[in-house]
This record gives structure tokens, C-alpha cells and sequence, in this order.
């Protein structure tokens, strides 16, 4: 895990320029992550 996180932290850091950069990068993967885990949880409901 700890290989695919920092394989993914180089990748990400090669399209960032500034902080501003990386802050939006940040900011969009919390929201897909909170995305995904609200409709994996709706799903969850949906099928009990």
C-alpha cells in the first residue's frame, strides 16, 4: 500500500506548480472520496 501511495503522491506532484495547485487537487480528491463512500453507504441501504 505504502509503494502505491507514494507512486501516486509523484504522480500527482508532477502536474503541481504552486500551492494553489495542490491545494485544488486536494480539495477535489476529498470530495471523490466523499462521494464515493456516500453512495457505496446509499447503496448499502438500498440493498438491505
Amino acid at each position: 500500500m505504502q509503494d502505491v501511495q507514494e507512486k501516486t503522491i509523484k504522480e500527482l506532484a508532477k502536474d503541481c506548480h504552486t500551492v494553489d495547485d495542490v491545494q485544488e487537487i486536494l480539495k477535489n480528491l476529498f470530495k471523490d472520496t466523499l462521494q464515493q463512500i456516500f453512495e457505496a453507504e446509499i447503496e448499502e441501504r438500498h440493498n438491505k
